[in-house]
């Protein structure tokens, strides 16, 4: 079987010329996609470096937990409660001990009938210069540091560990204007699927780290990004066909195969088509 040759053949007469502006796959990268497929359908695994954000999903729920208690209390009290202990001392809420250890909770939630005095809710990390502020009314998180490391871990990241999930590979660089323009729409789908099982991985193939964060930080980009060294990143260019130009994204259902090959920015906005085909074979993925 020749499924992923087919998938960009198919892809190149569903969305056009201007689908694959820029990103047209030349006939020694469709050979080389060719004989990789020929035999096996597995997408070529890799183990690469990783900058993953820090989600803090753990204090976050506290916070809405606390938000949530604090309607209750005002309910019955005719006010917000002052701080987080009365809260848990009267089993409004109930927060670990393990959690109190390291972090710090500060209501500020106060109105009189014409002024909105305060809407925040606020977590002070005890061990890093760090904050983490929720807007109740919104419903918005943010953060407070200064030092950009806090947001994000270094980790390690293989394919193959990702076995029952449907990944998204998306080779990028910070240097390639279309590749910034997809981040908007990547964060989206990440926020929407991730939860049901869809992983994006933003493998970098010229960038190291420290401009990786940076620009990580200043694009708030959610999902994992991932590099490694020039033999590394070429080796996997090579893998998967030849990747000349980017960016370039894969899509790899559950069982580590690849059903769909995107050459070219995926852009909601000025290519609704490929960015349409893309959320109905990621949302079929998920539920094979």
């Amino acid at each position: 079987m020749k499924l992923i040759l087919n998938i960009i053949i198919i892809s190149s007469i569903l969305f056009g010329k201007d689908a694959t502006a820029g990103s047209k796959l030349t006939d020694e990268q469709l050979k080389k996609i060719r004989a990789k497929t020929e035999d096996v359908l597995l997408a070529p695994s890799f183990t690469l470096k990783s900058l993953e954000s820090r989600t803090f999903s753990d204090i976050k729920s506290k916070i809405k937990a606390i938000s949530e208690g604090c309607k209750i209390w005002m309910t019955e009290h005719g006010d917000f409660p002052s701080d987080v202990q009365i809260m848990i001392d009267e089993e409004f809420i109930n927060i670990p001990d393990s959690i109190l250890k390291k972090w710090t909770f500060d209501i500020n939630l106060k109105f009189d009938k014409e002024y909105n005095l305060g809407n925040t809710i606020t977590a002070t990390s005890l061990d890093e210069d760090i904050k983490l502020i929720y807007d109740v009314e919104k419903g918005i998180f943010s953060f407070i540091t200064p030092d950009e490391n806090n947001m994000s871990f270094d980790s390690s990241i293989t394919l193959d560990s990702l076995r029952g999930k449907v990944v998204l590979i998306n080779f990028w660089a910070t240097w390639c204007g279309p590749c910034r323009l997809e981040i908007p729409d990547f964060n989206e789908l990440y926020n929407q699927y991730n939860e049901y099982g869809l992983e994006i991985l933003a493998i970098s193939i010229s960038d190291s780290r420290e401009p990786l964060l940076k620009f990580k930080n200043a694009y708030n980009i959610f999902y994992p990004i991932l590099y490694g060294n020039q033999y590394e990143m070429s080796k996997i260019q090579m893998e998967y066909g030849g990747v000349y130009s980017i960016p370039m994204s894969f899509l790899i259902d559950k069982y580590g195969e690849v059903i769909r090959v995107y050459p070219g920015a995926i852009l909601k906005q000025f290519d609704p088509s490929m960015y349409t085909d893309l959320v109905m074979n990621i949302e079929n993925a998920l539920l094979k």
